[in-house]
């Protein structure tokens, strides 16, 4: 299962131009060239707003297996370009036969939102640990204890659609006591409850933007193992949906984005200045703040963590990769459950 890391990629200036020269990719900002990357450390790459890329570039991308995604400038994903779908059909065939098996479809959607429950319960706790407030602490211990009680009822689920309203139940209660996890008493910085399209306040700015990147992290794993992101269990299909990759970024929302957005907000690295407040309520980062998350993230995926199904302790970076293996594994028949990543 060894894997490394290559890098992402993020183009977020609106004037930038990328081309290709023998196997590197050269970016140049109104002509001028400001940074040459070697092909063969590049894993992807996420272009933002009006960033252009050359017909030569891409063809290269696509042929070399480095996936080129755009977004808007604020972070919705809008398509990506990809080379032939990797791995064997077989494994694919096996994917639509579970996605039409009812039964293995609810099996699955269970794995992810247990394990997303449980890293949003390891959030409660870790807080209430650190928080130094009695009032605090009892409210997010409390909501623990709500969450413990639909991981005790969830594998009683008879349908996906029934998995789905175990999710909300529990997404509401932890994003009902996200304001107790933040310790930084900037007004600014008051969540309230998740909004998006657009974000209402610089919380749910920072946490939408980072979700499309996470994103874009889950689908480039799974078409790295030959799974197709398309074909997902829990969330609905639609022509273009990347279903599949919303589906095993559950369980990774709350340790790879939320837990970072905390981080950011806890330690002051983030300040009112950094956005910009729309007429209508709607909430947007500055580019050279976008640009700081994005370093914070690359930096949080080089940082390392203890994968304890496999005993070892891996870069976060590569936690998407595992998963997708293990996910294939099991899509195989290999083994009988997913096993989600469960933090502790």
């Amino acid at each position: 299962m060894a894997h490394h890391i290559k890098n992402t990629l993020y183009i977020t200036n609106p004037e930038s131009y990328l081309r290709k020269k023998h196997d590197v990719i050269i970016v140049e900002v109104e002509k001028k060239e400001k940074i040459r990357i070697p092909g063969h450390h590049l894993g992807s790459i996420i272009l933002f707003g009006r960033s252009k890329i050359s017909h030569y570039a891409l063809d290269w991308c696509i042929k070399n297996g480095v996936a080129v995604t755009r977004v808007t400038r604020s972070g919705r994903y809008i398509g990506n370009w990809a080379g032939p779908v990797k791995g064997n059909v077989l494994l694919r065939i096996e994917q639509f036969e579970k996605y039409r098996n009812e039964n293995e479809k609810c099996k699955l959607s269970q794995s992810f939102i247990k394990g997303k429950i449980y890293n949003q319960r390891s959030m409660l706790l870790r807080s209430a640990r650190d928080i130094g407030d009695n009032r605090k602490e009892n409210l997010l211990r409390e909501n623990v204890t709500k969450l413990d009680r639909i991981l005790n009822i969830i594998e009683d689920s008879d349908n996906v659609d029934q998995v789905r309203g175990f999710e909300g139940i529990a997404a509401k209660n932890y994003f009902s006591v996200f304001d107790e996890m933040i310790i930084n008493e900037n007004d600014i910085f008051k969540f309230e409850r998740r909004s998006k399209r657009p974000p209402k306040n610089v919380v749910n700015a920072m946490l939408s933007y980072l979700y499309v990147i996470l994103n874009h992290d889950c689908r480039t794993a799974l078409e790295a193992v030959g799974l197709d992101p398309q074909i997902g269990f829990l969330h609905e299909i639609r022509p273009g949906k990347p279903a599949l990759a919303l589906d095993l970024m559950e369980e990774l929302r709350p340790i790879m984005v939320e837990r970072l957005v905390l981080t950011m907000i806890n330690r002051k690295q983030v300040n009112k200045d950094d956005f910009d407040f729309k007429v209508g309520g709607a909430v947007e980062m500055k580019d050279d703040f976008r640009k700081k998350l994005i370093q914070q993230y690359q930096e949080k995926k080089q940082n390392e963590i203890k994968h304890q199904l496999l005993d070892r302790v891996i870069p976060y970076g590569l936690i998407p990769f595992i998963q997708a293996r293990l996910l294939a594994r099991k899509l195989r028949g290999d083994v009988e459950e997913y096993p989600p990543f469960i933090y502790q």
